[in-house]
């Protein structure tokens, strides 16, 4: 048995590796797929005492379950809990972050009662983005400098000092209103005009770049788009502040073998199976390291330069089963 964790909504590259594992699956491999809100609409049962497992009226037996793609839970206003009244807010955050914090249990409980299984990435495998950006640099990555501070002074004198942006310290979230959304896009920091303290920040030296790379990686083979965003007052900045009337040139592109050999001791040390990476490469040809994504939107990778990661993710999976298959009955 196959299971994947994913969500209902706006996860089309679930939907197009489904397409593909049915594609090339042989007849006796069972295919269960767990969306993250199935778990307060479908029939959900785990009896812990007894080991048994039931989702939508199937047994999952952990004898049975051999390879476990983690991809996606659930978006966080799933649960629709709003305020009615402002003083009521801080009773529905408090309810509504209770509330996920019981489902992310069930979930890391799931990590260690399927352990027969082989698991493409967990719920539990988020990574702090500080720290991986000094394993980076353990593993011979250039890192733009990177400070954290809340003193508004610092800031400016850094910034009187260097081009920086800032970003968020963990990751971005995207807020919502009754008329549109609002993005955390990365920004060049000015100049603030007042003194004291604000809330903890990242800045980074702004790199004067060439050109943006969004890496997929999998079955120890990295996968590398180029992005041409620099030359869009747009995109500049921020690649994802998408120019939808004229889009950015992206082109398949090949990595150096020593950035390639840097990146496959980063990610074996961070445990990772598949990974997004994003870096940029400066107008003098060095290559900068800024962030890995362990779950990670591949399709933007895919579709441009025709690599079918789809493909290439149904048939990581099914290796997987096969080798676990082959384990199991030695």
């Amino acid at each position: 048995m196959i299971i994947i964790f994913s969500k209902n909504y706006g996860e089309n590259t679930t939907d197009n590796v489904l397409n593909w594992l049915y594609h090339h699956k042989k007849d006796d491999e069972v295919i269960v797929r767990i969306n993250g809100d199935d778990l307060l609409s479908k029939d959900f049962y785990i009896d812990i005492s007894n080991s048994e497992f039931n989702f939508n009226n199937q047994k999952i037996d952990n004898q049975i379950v051999n390879t476990i793609w983690f991809r996606r839970t659930f978006d966080e206003d799933f649960l629709n809990i709003e305020p009615k009244i402002f003083n009521e807010f801080h009773n529905n955050k408090t309810l509504e972050n209770h509330l996920f914090s019981e489902l992310r249990t069930i979930y890391r409980f799931l990590e260690s009662f399927l352990d027969n299984s082989v698991w493409i990435n967990t719920y539990s495998e988020s990574l702090n983005k500080l720290k991986t950006l000094k394993l980076a640099e353990k593993h011979g990555l250039n890192i733009p400098d990177t400070y954290i501070t809340n003193k508004i002074e610092i800031i400016n004198k850094l910034a009187a000092d260097k081009s920086l942006i800032t970003k968020p310290i963990s990751d971005a979230v995207t807020l919502f209103d009754n008329d549109s959304h609002y993005m955390m896009y990365t920004s060049e920091v000015s100049e603030i005009k007042k003194e004291g303290y604000i809330f903890p920040t990242k800045l980074q030296s702004k790199i004067d770049k060439k050109f943006e790379l969004r890496i997929f990686y999998i079955d120890d083979v990295f996968y590398s788009m180029a992005i041409f965003s620099q030359n869009d007052n747009k995109t500049k900045v921020d690649f994802r502040n998408y120019n939808y009337k004229k889009s950015n040139r992206n082109v398949p592109y090949k990595l150096p073998v020593k950035i390639e050999s840097s990146l496959k001791e980063l990610v074996k040390e961070l445990n990772l199976k598949t990974c997004s990476i994003d870096m940029i490469v400066s107008k003098d040809d060095e290559y900068y390291f800024l962030e890995i994504n362990p779950v990670g939107q591949f399709g933007m990778v895919s579709k441009p330069c025709n690599y079918h990661l789809e493909e290439q993710m149904a048939l990581y999976i099914l290796k997987n089963y096969e080798e676990n298959n082959n384990k199991i009955k030695k």
